[in-house]
């Protein structure tokens, strides 16, 4: 199977030179999470992703902020891209043509239906190699993001005080529990839409850029308030497809995996899965 048959077509992008407030917005408008940039004659350069953004909250020009990934090509196999993926342990790969122009795109999630259809059988423990940070469910906000930063996981198992398991907590759901007036901060920050006004959901994207760039200070609300309660879980010892086929339903990026006493094992995140490639 090659490249183009599971690959995004025709993605957003952007180009150099630019500032990353018009990335921000490209983000934004689209709910996307990140976005290959080309140069000016459409040329594939690099890719910005919101953690790009978010690992670097002061720098204004995207040049300064892009990583300059290796793309694949739309006539290789998938295993090459699964593996380049993997290689790079970020969530977005561009897809190129031979002259270099930008063709499609690829998450993990457009990996999900040959995982489930090839390697279904694999168990979800086997896949399992990230590290996992449960949060206890007093935890305040305003340290939850400071776990984040020092962590670069952004995503939470929840615990109570005997250690059990009682929620999830995702960065991009902490943006629909706190009541913050983001028209006037993105507007104090040059980047306020001038046409229709923006989604919640694309606003979610940069919320934690917008709270570090405007230093806004958080509420000290409990993870208790902000989690997902009754997430949907998979086991250790379910196969893979069982993972795969949540994944697909419910684009989830991750989920939670319990063991057989219905503890917590761990977090089963989607680029892992791309490991039964290898």
């Amino acid at each position: 199977m090659k490249v183009s048959e599971i690959m995004t077509p025709n993605p957003i992008t952007y180009r150099v030179p630019s500032s990353i407030n018009e990335v921000i917005k490209v983000l934004i408008k689209y709910n996307v999470t990140g976005i290959p940039i080309t140069d000016t004659a459409g040329h594939y350069v690099g890719f910005v992703s919101r953690r790009d953004i978010f690992s670097n909250p002061r720098e204004t020009q995207t040049a300064m902020v892009m990583r300059r990934s290796n793309a694949v090509y739309e006539d290789d196999e998938v295993k090459v891209a699964a593996v380049e993926m993997l290689n790079q342990r970020k969530r977005h790969l561009t897809v190129i043509n031979r002259e270099g122009i930008v063709t499609g795109i690829l998450t993990p999630q457009n990996f999900m239906k040959v995982i489930r259809d090839t390697y279904g059988t694999v168990k979800v423990k086997e896949v399992m190699k990230g590290v996992s940070v449960p949060i206890w469910y007093k935890t305040p906000l305003p340290a939850i993001l400071t776990i984040m930063n020092v962590s670069n996981i952004f995503s939470f198992p929840v615990i109570n005080d005997e250690g059990g398991f009682i929620g999830l907590l995702v960065d991009r759901d902490i943006f629909d529990r706190i009541d913050l007036k983001f028209d006037s901060v993105l507007s104090e920050m040059g980047i306020a839409d001038d046409e229709d006004p923006w989604s919640w959901t694309g606003l979610r994207n940069v919320f934690k850029y917008v709270v570090e760039r405007a230093d806004i200070k958080l509420p000290k609300i409990s993870a208790e308030e902000i989690m997902v309660k009754d997430p949907t879980v998979v086991y250790a010892n379910d196969r893979l497809s069982t993972a795969a086929d949540l994944m697909i339903k419910y684009n989830y990026n991750q989920l939670p995996v319990l063991d057989d006493t219905h503890g917590i094992y761990g977090m089963l995140y989607d680029i892992e899965m791309l490991g039964v490639f290898l």
